[in-house]
């Protein structure tokens, strides 16, 4: 009996592709990566046929529509995606915006990894205020009380806008933090120039760090506040911290 020729797939070198239509853009890609690292995309490509009883996703006729995503940040994900070193984190230069989406869809469909890489990255270049919105947005927990606790320490006023963009309620509870800050380090300072024989003029802002001089504002945002902010956002007590002492 004459043996067949017919070829067959190499185990590890033969890449079964998928294709996505996202704003009516074309992506053909890999499938490995979307099903090992996102639990959403491998049920998604565990099920391929259409309603029509048609296969999505093998070629283009027939994508898979990623409806409500944007290209510019499905982009983002790719980069990190298929660009990613050996290490947790990619070695990519991309923005504060770009790391952002990268963060959103990777929150959206449970890819682990780059969601990690968006937040380390995220950590280093996002200011304050910024990733307080993403620690609500994206339930990036570890980010939500070092950034409140930079902005209680930093002398700079909160802007209404900066308020806006936390949420009202956010911005109202930092602004009583910054408050009790602010009256406790004017007691601390007049009992000072009390025992100098200097007078006193004593004013505090609500939404303002103390700045009686630049020594007193660099030990202002050197203390950690954290355990103010946990009493007053109602979160969970973690051991002592340094405190701004009354004496």
């Amino acid at each position: 009996m004459a043996s067949s020729n017919a070829p067959t797939r190499h185990l590890s070198f033969y890449v079964y592709t998928v294709t996505f239509s996202v704003e009516n853009c074309l992506f053909r890609l890999p499938r490995e990566p979307f099903q090992q690292e996102s639990e959403f995309f491998c049920d998604k490509l565990s099920s391929l046929q259409g309603e029509d009883g048609e296969v999505e996703g093998l070629g283009d006729e027939k994508p898979i529509r990623l409806d409500g995503v944007k290209k510019s940040d499905f982009e983002q994900l790719l980069k990190v995606l298929f660009h990613r070193t050996l290490t947790s984190s990619p070695d990519l230069l991309l923005s504060t915006d770009q790391w952002t989406s990268v963060l959103k869809l990777s929150t959206e469909w449970n890819f682990q990894r780059p969601r990690q890489a968006a937040v380390d990255a995220l950590r280093r270049e996002a200011g304050a205020v910024d990733r307080v919105v993403l620690s609500q947005r994206y339930k990036v927990e570890e980010f939500f009380l070092p950034a409140l606790n930079e902005l209680v320490q930093r002398s700079d006023l909160i802007t209404v806008e900066e308020a806006v963009q936390m949420g009202l309620d956010i911005g109202f509870k930092l602004a009583c933090v910054r408050e009790k800050v602010a009256v406790r380090k004017a007691k601390h300072m007049g009992r000072r120039t009390k025992r100098k024989g200097e007078k006193i003029e004593g004013s505090t802002q609500a939404f303002s760090a103390p700045n009686t001089s630049d020594k007193a504002a660099s030990r202002v945002q050197d203390i950690d506040f954290s355990d103010e902010i946990r009493a007053t956002f109602g979160l969970p007590v973690a051991p002592s911290s340094g405190r701004l002492d009354d004496s």
